[in-house]
């Protein structure tokens, strides 16, 4: 399901773009939210796996972020020379472009009623949780 393997790569991304900014963060109570963030995405990516099976194996282009992956590290990188504040927008793009994916997925009727309830109950709740962290932080 070329969809999983977005979300998959989409949230290998999440966890690329956290690294990245982690190392600029200099508040230990920023990055103890961010790396409680990262362990979100490390466990969603974990969960969507569950439902990829031996596709997702057979997958070489799901093994990396990708090119997404790529501009959020570059991205996420150059805002983070510019201070914490510009960094944590930086991110605020990938978790919105991650809530965009999910409520997307959610439109398509061909998933599984399994997925469906993973990305329901789970996956885009969280998802929502890290928006609403940022964008406090931000405030």
């Amino acid at each position: 399901m070329k969809e999983l393997s977005e979300l998959i790569r989409g949230e290998m991304s999440a966890v690329k773009s956290i690294d990245t900014v982690l190392g600029k963060i200099k508040d230990t109570k920023d990055q103890e939210t961010l790396r409680s963030l990262r362990e979100d995405h490390v466990r969603a990516i974990d969960r969507l796996k569950q439902f990829a099976g031996s596709d997702f194996s057979m997958n070489e282009e799901v093994n990396s972020s990708g090119p997404w992956g790529s501009f959020a590290s570059a991205f996420t990188g150059g805002a983070s020379f510019f201070g914490d504040k510009a960094a944590i927008k930086a991110l605020k793009v990938g978790e919105e472009h991650g809530v965009n994916e999910y409520r997307e997925l959610l439109k398509n009727s061909d998933i599984s009623p399994e997925i469906r309830q993973v990305v329901e109950s789970e996956l885009l709740p969280q998802q929502e949780r890290h928006l609403s962290t940022i964008n406090r932080y931000l405030q």
